[in-house]
């Protein structure tokens, strides 16, 4: 009886311990205007972004995400971090992250069913091209280049597919 006590209440220790660490290990990542993610501030729905696009004339990147996708962590800790990348997503783009928990409707609208999804448009809301899926730095890079150069026909998706276009 008594081993069967402390095998319980080790159990216990160690389910409260993981709960705590789970919790507090969690960063921030959006309150009720912007998600955070990488350092960069995002806005969290479509309609915001394009309000945005217009006002200052710049292309927008929509990123469909989730907390529990494996791939978006990575573009978290290994792409959004580069340098590179990073002065291009600040200075040049409209970020909207779109978390596919909580905002079901921006992802119907785009046919989004899986993250990470990253859908780049013109600052007049046209589709420019998306990517399905992780893409390293060395694929995301070039993509982002030539469409803040304003050279949107040229660019390709890093993952082969066609541009695809879809009614807001």
């Amino acid at each position: 009886m008594k081993t069967r006590k402390i095998i319980t209440l080790t159990v216990l220790t160690i389910v409260v311990l993981f709960v705590y660490y789970s919790i507090n290990a969690a960063p921030l990542v959006s309150d009720e205007e912007y998600t955070y993610i990488s350092g960069v501030t995002w806005y969290k729905t479509y309609d915001e972004g394009t309000r945005i696009a217009r006002e200052q004339g710049k292309p927008m990147f929509v990123y469909f995400w989730a907390i529990w996708c494996k791939f978006c962590e990575k573009l978290h800790t290994e792409v959004y971090p580069d340098p590179d990348i990073s002065k291009i997503l600040k200075e040049d783009l409209i970020l909207v992250a779109v978390d596919l928990d909580e905002n079901k409707e921006d992802a119907r609208r785009f046919g989004v069913q899986f993250p990470p999804n990253l859908i780049f448009f013109t600052s007049e809301g046209e589709i420019i091209t998306r990517i399905s899926g992780f893409v390293p730095k060395k694929g995301l890079l070039p993509v982002l280049e030539k469409i803040v150069e304003g050279h949107t026909s040229e660019v390709e998706s890093p993952t082969g597919e066609l541009p695809q276009t879809r009614e807001r």
